[in-house]
């Protein structure tokens, strides 16, 4: 296998989840199903024997001589078996092996079949799509414990779990053997369904592909499919035995896709398992999911002794999402556009995710002692690797920084662990033109998304919304902070109070200039602002007044924010308070 081989496997290893495959009728090859028009011919042929025709005529000229139109796969069935008993015994025929094909290893799942299943089972492929009509991989999967989620007609599609939620997903386009309404003709293979053709471009859009024996010669529908995707945010590769066609270099084109030659489906698939297989065995310390992760780095906190380990595991993890931020993947292009921009951002929350959730569970379960590896972490991935270049994508590169900052001072407010909340505000650093600063001066939401760039996040409306960046965040945090907060009203003010303490905390450590009110604004801004104006409580005042009154023993203050005093936080609250005033007006 080529290096675009090994680069595969490196991607699928380091991205869980994140490739859908396309499989064509040469997967199934080497198990001597035939294709569709293969059946379709050889029905034909029994319908022009059951005519007592025997005439040298091509079967699909004397078909449509006789006929006046083109073959169809239901119609054609129908007519050589007039009974629904009968028209299963054929398509079994086709598709089901006979004792003798049994013991010759045909029409059962190939090598292909049960290494892809095996890369489902262990948590590396979520998505398949396939042209197929056969059931080789359905059982490939059943014979690894899997049940797929297998969307075949329309009803299936608007029936099915959604895909975020299934273990494996199937998509047959074209229909399954056991339904006559199957896609064979060339008309049928023109045109999709609206529903299968919306659900085709969300999973073309979300994932990346690996197309293999698959041509696009006929399929003009599915070309289109991909065609139409806006999205290039992960790589596509094209394994193919020959040159690819006029067809498939057009898509592979337009995907900007990476050929891989192979010899056959199998060894292509079993060598893509044994490479991902051998860089999971090659990891001395590699957690099998975010939650393993996670119960580990609980273990690790339950007890002083495993201090070290904790240590290790942590920067192990840093160190591994520190090197993927500064792989060619993150190179920058010569121009930025929100499509690029967006896919710049997926990839920083995909090699930063699992980083988080250990991070979150650090911030809300650790001692003071543990704070240690919250800022050093932020501190680490506020690096910037590349100076020059495009501005949008430079501030960017502080994105996977911003988001550990949030989960980690939400975590940290949750539990009320007030050190790990001080390491994030106020132990952090950025270290601009060989000085430091407080890393809140650039891990704030308007200055990871400078320049406008926030109006490109991935939210409908962005451009027509006073906070986008901060409510992407909010959402995309969600989950990862769910075990620690599951009530989303109490998710949602731990949020905003969370922004806007380090507005206050910019504001008090590193002002604009001097005598500045700015501080970065976030969601709280429009959530609260009719509650400001009647006089209503809101989570934010009942959170200070609840502080206010423990006065010099709040842990907010021990902890060393604001230096320890209310007068200093009371200050930078009336300061913001009168820019907040002024933004508040401005947008209204």
């Amino acid at each position: 296998m080529n290096d675009e081989a090994l680069n595969l496997a490196l991607s699928i290893y380091s991205n869980p989840g994140v490739y859908a495959i396309l499989l064509g009728s040469g997967i199934s090859r080497s198990a001597a199903i035939p294709t569709g028009w293969e059946i379709v011919t050889d029905l034909v042929s029994k319908l022009k024997t059951l005519s007592e025709d025997s005439s040298d005529t091509d079967l699909i000229t004397w078909y449509k001589e006789k006929y006046g139109e083109e073959p169809d796969y239901s119609r054609i069935l129908e007519m050589v078996s007039p009974t629904q008993a009968e028209r299963n015994a054929i398509l079994r025929s086709y598709f089901e092996p006979s004792e003798e094909e049994r013991e010759q290893q045909l029409k059962i799942p190939t090598a292909a079949h049960k290494a892809i299943a095996s890369l489902v089972k262990d948590g590396y492929v979520k998505m398949i799509i396939t042209t197929n009509f056969d059931r080789l991989l359905e059982l490939a999967l059943e014979e690894q414990g899997i049940t797929p989620t297998v969307v075949s007609t329309d009803d299936a599609i608007s029936g099915a779990i959604p895909y975020l939620h299934s273990n494996c997903t199937v998509v047959k386009v074209h229909g399954d053997y056991r339904d006559t309404r199957i896609k064979n003709t060339k008309a049928e293979l023109e045109n999709y369904s609206s529903v299968l053709d919306s659900y085709l471009d969300r999973i073309l859009d979300e994932f990346g592909l690996i197309v293999c024996g698959w041509s696009g010669e006929w399929d003009v529908a599915l070309r289109n499919a991909i065609i139409r995707c806006p999205s290039r945010r992960f790589t596509t590769y094209w394994a193919s035995r020959h040159t690819p066609k006029e067809d498939s270099m057009r898509l592979i084109g337009h995907r900007r896709a990476r050929i891989i030659e192979i010899e056959s489906a199998d060894k292509f698939f079993v060598s893509l398992y044994d490479k991902v297989e051998s860089l999971k065995q090659m990891e001395p310390f590699n957690p099998a999911s975010v939650p393993v992760a996670i119960a580990m780095v609980k273990r690790f906190l339950s007890e002083g002794k495993h201090r070290i380990r904790l240590h290790d595991f942590v920067c192990e993890e840093v160190e591994k999402c520190r090197s993927e931020m500064d792989s060619p993947r993150f190179a920058f292009p010569s121009k930025i556009e929100k499509p690029v921009f967006q896919a710049r951002m997926h990839d920083y929350e995909n090699v930063s995710y699992r980083l988080l959730a250990m991070l979150s569970a650090i911030s809300f379960f650790g001692e003071e002692s543990h704070s240690v590896h919250i800022y050093s972490t932020i501190n680490r991935l506020a690096e910037i690797s590349t100076q020059a270049g495009l501005i949008a994508l430079i501030s960017l590169q502080r994105y996977p920084a911003l988001l550990a900052s949030y989960s980690c001072g939400i975590a940290a407010l949750a539990a009320e662990r007030w050190e790990n909340l001080s390491a994030v505000l106020s132990k952090t650093h950025v270290r601009e033109d060989n000085k430091n600063f407080p890393a809140i001066k650039y891990l704030n939401v308007w200055e990871v998304f400078s320049h406008d760039a926030y109006k490109w996040v991935p939210r409908p409306n962005a451009e027509r919304e006073y906070t986008p960046a901060s409510e992407y965040i909010c959402g995309l945090l969600r989950e990862t902070l769910k075990p620690y907060v599951p009530s989303d009203t109490v998710y949602q003010a731990l949020f905003d109070i969370y922004e806007y303490l380090l507005a206050l905390v910019y504001l008090d450590s590193c002002p604009r200039t001097s005598g500045s009110n700015w501080g970065p604004v976030g969601c709280f801004a429009w959530r609260y602002k009719y509650a400001a104006e009647d006089g209503l409580s809101t989570p934010i005042d009942e959170f200070f007044s609840k502080g206010a009154a423990l006065e010099k023993d709040w842990g907010l203050l021990t902890s060393g924010l604001f230096g320890g005093s209310l007068e200093r936080l009371a200050s930078a609250r009336e300061k913001f308070g009168t820019f907040l005033s002024k933004v508040r007006s401005q947008w209204w």
